[in-house]
């Protein structure tokens, strides 16, 4: 027993004790998904037009028109009123330029949203880009998760920043809510992003470190489909609730049972044992013992101890880019998780409409992501990560190309629905095999910083679509072609299927011929 794969065998793999983290992890992974789109109904922005009391009563229905007739007249102006006397036909009207601001507010249409902070706070018109700077402060919060607090999560633990960033994504989240003004609102929803991030990150880490070899794709992937499932929540959420601020107060719901979750948490003895803190590590693995109601050899820890090659120092981050190999791969890594982002978001948003309402549409969003989250499981657990990631990429990217050549209608939207099936799996499995390639005493950094260019892919992705009307076909080359790239880099990755995870640089380096799980604890002659 000279690994802490070996000590997650002997304790029953991935049994009870490791069901009840996992738990924990699904709730963080879906209050992800709560949080991150809830700007979609909660600022949404309907019709809107000028208030005037002159379409309501008195002068326009003195102008013997009916109440429809001055209320469509009323339509007519939305940013600016019109300068005119009732005394003019609607024809007449709409040529009439609009000089007058309006001076008595707006009136919103509520047949698709009921109510949002956009029309709270009236933020149309001169204001409209407000709305669009709060969803952009947001994403700007990510990029502090995927770096600080995932230094933090490498530096003093996965429970730690898990309690830190749980309480703190609470607490914005709630007073995001009650926010006054829309500063204070962009301000809380930043620590609203960071925190979750955090949260959602060091989760995933955390649930990867406690999976034996052959649970670990599952574990790592499948731990998505509560993200989608968030789609349907909130589109009911939007469906049926009145209020924005009760709508917000909603999607803190789940910390309840994450804080009730948390106490069957424990830090990952992974890390601990990175740290050589085998006191504590002990202590955890004897708890996993006690709970999956296995045995555990009295001399394991020893064996352990004595496994550890001294020479071999726990490295940092900076032991990843001083080494030549490891720092390909993190390059590889990093263009692989921009392209990820890149063709996802560009795809999505290059996609015509459904022809149904926002919410039937958001759904549908969520939907195709199981699907394509199982797919990806399966083909990384049957072939391989970089046979199932690569082949993926490829695919989306031949999609993209065939797209372009696709007459419109439903051929064409079958090639670009093919195509994000297959981004959205690889986008998943990137995951799981980031995680497997580098060291536990930097994982969710890197992991964190590989987020950080799928962040910058995402914030390209639409500006790339502005050459379309300079070039049709622009876009979806630079999306097929990009992803081409992608998949083959990813041949140049080292293979982790049934490897043992890596505790230290020297692992991470010696991947491509380390054992297998399998090769490791077989019997020797």
């Amino acid at each position: 027993m000279k690994t802490f794969d070996d000590v997650l065998q002997a304790t029953g793999g991935f049994d009870w004790y490791q069901w009840r983290t996992y738990f924990f992890v699904c709730i963080a992974v879906f209050l992800g998904c709560l949080l991150t789109f809830t700007q979609v109904f909660t600022g949404g922005t309907g019709e809107f037009w000028c208030e005037s009391s002159k379409f309501q009563t008195g002068e326009c229905l003195d102008s013997n028109k009916t109440s429809k007739e001055c209320k469509r007249l009323g339509q007519l102006a939305s940013c600016m009123s019109y300068n005119f006397t009732f005394d003019e036909d609607e024809k007449q009207l709409q040529e009439y330029v609009k000089t007058m601001p309006c001076e008595e507010g707006w009136v919103f249409d509520h047949s698709v949203y009921r109510n949002t902070f956009t029309e709270e706070w009236e933020l149309v018109c001169d204001k409209s880009a407000v709305t669009n700077v709060l969803q952009s402060v947001y994403l700007s919060g990510f990029l502090v998760g995927c770096t600080l607090l995932a230094f933090m999560s490498d530096r003093f633990g996965r429970y730690p920043t898990l309690v830190v960033c749980g309480a703190m994504t609470c607490l914005s989240t709630l007073a995001s809510a009650a926010s006054p003004h829309p500063i204070v609102f962009g301000a809380l929803r930043f620590c609203v992003a960071a925190f979750s991030y955090g949260l959602t990150l060091t989760s995933f880490v955390i649930s990867t470190e406690m999976a034996t070899p052959s649970m670990r794709v599952y574990v790592g992937t499948l731990l998505w489909v509560p993200f989608a499932i968030g789609y349907f929540v909130l589109s009911a959420l939007g469906k049926y609730l009145n209020s924005w601020r009760l709508f917000i107060l909603l999607t803190a719901a789940p910390f309840i049972p994450m804080i009730l979750a948390i106490v069957y948490v424990d830090e990952s003895p992974r890390w601990l044992l990175s740290k050589e803190r085998y006191k504590d590590a002990d202590k955890i693995i004897q708890k996993i013992a006690r709970t999956n109601r296995k045995p555990l050899p009295l001399d394991y820890l020893t064996n352990l101890e004595e496994s550890k090659d001294v020479a071999v120092k726990e490295g940092n981050m900076l032991d990843v880019l001083r080494n030549p190999v490891l720092r390909l791969y993190l390059l590889n890594l990093l263009y692989n998780w921009f392209v990820q982002s890149f063709v996802y978001y560009g795809l999505s948003l290059s996609t015509s409409s459904l022809g149904v309402d926002v919410f039937i549409a958001f759904c549908i969003s969520g939907a195709v992501e199981i699907p394509s989250y199982t797919f990806g499981a399966f083909t990384m657990a049957k072939f391989g990560r970089k046979i199932s990631t690569g082949g993926l990429m490829i695919f989306s990217g031949l999609a993209c190309f065939a797209t372009i050549f696709a007459p419109l209608g439903p051929v064409r939207v079958t090639f670009a629905m093919l195509g994000k099936f297959a981004i959205t799996a690889s986008f998943g499995n990137i995951y799981v095999h980031t995680a497997e390639i580098f060291p536990t005493p930097v994982r969710v950094f890197s992991v964190g910083t590989c987020s950080v260019a799928a962040r910058v892919g995402g914030i390209i992705a639409p500006l790339i679509l502005v050459f379309e009307k300079y070039w049709a076909s622009l876009p979806l080359i630079l999306f097929a072609s990009s992803s081409i790239l992608a998949g083959l880099l990813v041949f140049f990755l080292p293979e982790t299927k049934g490897k043992l995870m890596p505790d230290t640089i020297e692992d991470s380096l010696n991947l491509k011929t380390l054992p297998s799980s399998k090769e490791a604890n077989a019997p020797k002659a």
